[in-house]
């Protein structure tokens, strides 16, 4: 019943993970998708010929996101390609350890610049978009439950995450008298490339302390964030929508 037929959405770090499946589940639902990667070209490629069947208008580009010249490029070619954005996700982010007393100024930098730095910059050349062809469009931005409750050993992951949250609800009062829907979907732990590892190590640990004792797959994400750029969430804007098995669990 949820068809995307005409809308352009663009998805930032497409290639892999909770991206991926989002950029394959808009295809299957018959939206142009755009979407960048930082340095796999071969992920890349495999999404493309996954939903190339679907016949939709799809872009793939290369672009690193703490570049505003590269954004701003890759911005416009998808402007240039599909005439509008509809949809914005911003689900392209790291995961990195860091304790407090050694994490380098040039850890923390890198991390707020990829995971909070990028949505600010995407956001802001799309809503521009958006405003001059007067689209009520969809931004839905990825944080985390780190950014709920905080993540020893990885604060400058919680921090940035934590401050998606406040942008989030900011934009969503200001965006809202233009028709433009800003919410934000929060993942726990999920089995994606970025966290296997870790999973590998202490998966039974993990899945010990959660409610429903599973670790949410890369699709069990892509639902929900269908469902916040669908007119299904019409009266939805500032949320944040938790998808962690019960992991975290926000009044």
């Amino acid at each position: 019943m949820i068809d995307f037929r005409g809308k352009n959405v663009l998805v930032t770090g497409g290639s892999r993970g909770i991206g991926a499946a989002t950029v394959k589940l808009f295809a299957e639902l018959n939206a142009n998708v755009s979407f960048n990667y930082h340095e796999n070209e071969n992920a890349a490629s495999r999404v493309l010929a996954e939903i190339e069947p679907y016949k939709g208008k799809y872009l793939a580009e290369k672009c690193d996101i703490i570049n505003p010249d590269e954004i701003k490029a890759f911005v416009a070619k998808t402007l240039q390609n599909f005439s509008s954005i509809d949809i914005l996700v911003n689900n392209a982010g790291i995961w990195e350890y860091g304790a407090i007393d050694t994490m380098s100024a040039n850890d923390w930098r890198r991390t707020i610049q990829v995971n909070l730095d990028s949505v600010f910059y995407f956001s802001q050349l799309v809503v521009s978009a958006m405003k001059k062809s007067k689209i009520k469009g969809r931004i839905i931005n990825i944080a985390s439950t780190a950014g709920q409750r905080g993540e020893a050993f990885h604060s400058h992951y919680a921090a940035s995450k934590g401050a998606i949250i406040s942008f989030t609800k900011s934009l969503a009062t200001e965006l809202g008298p233009d028709g433009i829907l800003v919410n934000c979907v929060a993942p726990g732990w999920v089995d994606t490339d970025m966290s296997h590892e870790a999973i590998l190590e202490e998966g039974d640990n993990i899945r010990n302390l959660i409610p429903l004792n599973k670790i949410p797959t890369a699709d069990e994400l892509a639902g929900p964030i269908i469902f916040l750029a669908s007119e299904w969430s019409s009266a939805i804007t500032g949320e944040i929508i938790n998808v962690n098995s019960g992991s975290v669990l926000c009044g």
